[in-house]
């Protein structure tokens, strides 16, 4: 059932309390928007004016109201953004930062996974390189025929196969072969995986028998989100309940079931995708996708009390983009920008104003340059997140942070 609004979840939570303590009441006699037993005009057994039942309706009342107090000391924050933008990567991260991480065993968990990014990471610049060289008639897209078997090899090896030495192995020697290596050069044309060359630098470490993938490992692992993903963790006393959803718009739908008394909105946009299309639909570039997302959900009537921090992600692949000489100017909505498209700074300036133009509510929206696989950037980033939301914590119970 979706929850359309505060009443609704508390509601909930009065009818579970009410079947403990009043199990023969009919629902039809719940007044679940007022949160109270209504009386019966019948008399007897099911009056219940009795002391004993006025005891019971007071204790129902108490434990309600103990449970909305103890929803107000948690801070829910929401992790929003298109699809591939690092969400998953930022929740990930801050499992490790603020909650328990990742055991062993749960690390060991995620081999399957980074498996999986392995081989068809490289079965796609494989399939690819030969369709550069199809298209395009260049040599450089030619893989050296020493590769060709273990081209076959790798093409017949299925996805969910154990990466052992001997893939490992055909793996790191395509690698390194040059017509693969130009096929990674453009790989803004297709759509692959941002940590294939993570772990392709490290693929033989991956197929040894023993590997246990690292923190690391796991937070570069790519699997899609679907449906919601929670995590609890305390930060010097204070509650956070913070939500991972699926990016992608077959996804979205199922936002709704998260926007319930939000204390903060991550919106987790990747700055490094204005040259790259959608996974969805291979046509739409991806920073005008979440472009337009952005300016949905920061004029949501949702989210009208809420503040909203925007993370423009991925600023280490942006920063490479931009020294290689790919101006942000390919992007069709930042055509009209005049500024060295050779700097860094200015450049992402520039992708910082477009987002910010989008919002056209009274409140402020906190932007922030973000790499989500970088630990001690995340920690740094959301010591001021933390400070946002409890100053808007202040702020809703009529104080404020000088007050003190």
């Amino acid at each position: 059932q979706e929850h359309t609004g505060a009443v609704s979840s508390s509601s909930g939570i009065y009818l579970q309390l009410r079947l403990r303590l009043h199990p023969f009441t009919p629902l039809a006699e719940v007044d679940t928007k007022n949160r109270r037993i209504m009386g019966l005009c019948a008399s007897g057994e099911n009056n219940f004016g009795t002391e004993a039942e006025k005891e019971r309706d007071r204790q129902l009342q108490k434990e309600l109201n103990k449970h909305n107090q103890t929803q107000e000391e948690i801070h829910k924050l929401l992790l929003l953004g298109a699809g591939q933008s690092g969400k998953s990567t930022l929740f990930k991260q801050m499992m490790i930062l603020y909650g328990d991480g990742f055991s062993e065993a749960e690390r060991e968990s995620y081999r399957s996974i980074i498996t999986t990014n392995v081989i068809n990471s490289m079965q796609l610049l494989v399939d690819q390189a030969a369709h550069f060289h199809e298209t395009k008639g260049k040599q450089e897209f030619q893989i050296d025929t020493k590769c060709k078997g273990d081209s076959v090899v790798l093409l017949n090896t299925r996805p969910d196969d154990a990466l052992d030495e001997k893939i490992a192995a055909i793996v790191k020697k395509l690698w390194d072969d040059p017509a693969i290596q130009a096929t990674y050069m453009l790989r803004s044309e297709f759509q692959l995986n941002e940590s294939a060359k993570y772990y392709f630098d490290k693929v033989t470490e991956l197929g040894d028998p023993d590997y246990i993938p690292t923190e690391e490992d796991v937070i570069r692992s790519r699997s899609r989100t679907t449906g919601v993903i929670e995590n609890n963790f305390s930060i010097d006393g204070n509650r956070f309940q913070m939500f991972d959803v699926g990016g992608q718009r077959s996804e979205r739908k199922k936002w709704i079931h998260c926007f319930e008394n939000v204390s903060c909105v991550l919106f987790v946009a990747a700055i490094s995708a204005y040259d790259q299309r959608l996974f969805e639909d291979n046509t739409t570039n991806r920073l005008i996708e979440a472009l337009d997302l952005f300016e949905e959900v920061s004029n949501s009537r949702w989210f009208q009390r809420t503040s909203i921090v925007l993370f423009l992600n991925k600023r280490d692949v942006f920063h490479d983009k931009i020294e290689s000489g790919i101006p942000i100017t390919v992007c069709p909505v930042l055509k009209e920008y005049t500024g060295d498209v050779g700097d860094y700074e200015e450049s992402a300036d520039f992708i910082i104003d477009k987002f910010l133009e989008k919002n056209t509510t009274d409140k402020s929206i906190h932007p922030h340059l973000t790499c989500a696989t970088d630990k001690t950037n995340v920690n740094l980033v959301f010591d001021s997140v933390k400070e946002t939301v409890m100053k808007k914590s202040l702020e809703a119970a009529g104080l404020t942070a000088s007050a003190f």
